[in-house]
């Protein structure tokens, strides 16, 4: 009896090696299971605004306050173009991944760099709107549950912000990333990502609703 050796990869009628399946690169498994571990985060601080904003505020949202007498007010407008701003950040940074495939490191420099000066732009007005609102995290809950929330996002960004530097570093000084094996560039591409859809989640059901 003849025994023949069993190549993996190799197709037995001879017709060819047979295309392997990708596998999910470890950096990109663990990213993804610590977005999980963020949304559920997230999740149970959007339930306690609610919480505050449908048991507490007496149907009246924001509420008043009462060193002015008057509502709260947030900048919906100056938010809404720094929401655009987080937005265009996601799509710069596809686009450099996605030119990244094709062999073009450069245009991946230059995707990393402009996200990373939008992210920037993103947190210098979400300070400055800090300066500008007129209420403190101690302005009863809404401020308490306004800061927080808003906060927790900043700090995410800068995060994720630390994040793609280090890959714009990487991508220039070492020219590491390739288009088959860039698992730290995919998992930072992912939190990103993640950042940017809990803000405009957060902008809808915080700014506008």
């Amino acid at each position: 009896m003849t025994t023949e050796n069993i190549t993996l990869g190799t197709d037995l009628s001879g017709s060819g090696p047979v295309e392997q399946p990708r596998h999910i690169s470890q950096a990109t498994l663990v990213m993804l299971l610590f977005l999980g571990s963020e949304a559920m985060l997230f999740a149970s601080f959007f339930t306690a605004y609610f919480m505050v904003r449908f048991n507490v505020a007496d149907n009246v949202w924001p509420p008043i306050d009462p060193a002015t007498g008057k509502a709260f007010v947030l900048p919906i407008a100056v938010t809404g173009v720094n929401t655009l701003f987080l937005v265009s950040s996601s799509f710069t940074l596809w686009w450099g991944e996605h030119r990244l495939q094709h062999g073009d490191r450069k245009a991946l420099e230059r995707g990393l760099l402009v996200t990373i000066g939008l992210g920037l732009t993103f947190l210098v007005v979400q300070f400055n709107e800090y300066w500008h609102l007129g209420f403190s995290p101690q302005s009863q809950a809404f401020g308490t549950t306004f800061y927080t929330l808003t906060g927790l996002h900043g700090l995410h960004v800068i995060v994720g912000l630390c994040l793609l530097t280090i890959c714009y570093v990487r991508a220039r000084r070492r020219r590491e990333f390739q288009p088959d094996r860039a698992p730290m560039l995919w998992a930072s591409s992912l939190y990103w990502h993640f950042v940017d859809v809990v803000w405009v989640l957060l902008y809808f059901l915080v700014y506008l609703l």
